[in-house]
């Protein structure tokens, strides 16, 4: 099967449509296909900013890269890097497994005293 070329920048189609974002709708896709989901639900798109104006869209399962690089060519703009983390540094984007925070705690660890 030949993998899908994914362009560097997305193209403006008009309302509803970013070009920050466009061209990796398909890896987007291609992930919720997979039973991926957003992990920041409550974002209609699923598309969230940072407080540095980075864009984001997170996932709640591991992202599996070589299953990634199987299925699409990444232009050299846009990263993947092996533990599936997508980085597209000229639109300020990327596209991650949003792994779930470690519980803050006062407790050292268990010892056998």
């Amino acid at each position: 099967m030949p993998k899908i070329q994914l362009a560097a920048q997305g193209a403006a189609h008009g309302p509803g449509h970013d070009p920050r974002t466009d061209h990796l709708r398909p890896v987007i896709d291609f992930l919720l296909a997979q039973g991926n989901r957003p992990s920041h639900w409550w974002h209609e798109s699923g598309f969230w900013f940072d407080q540095g104006g980075e864009l984001h869209f997170t996932f709640t399962d591991p992202i599996d890269a070589a299953e990634l690089r199987e299925h699409f060519d990444f232009p050299p703009s846009i990263r993947l890097s092996d533990d599936g983390v997508i980085k597209d540094g000229p639109n300020h984007f990327d596209i991650y497994y949003d792994r779930p925070a470690k519980p803050f705690s006062f407790e050292g660890p268990q010892t056998d005293s």
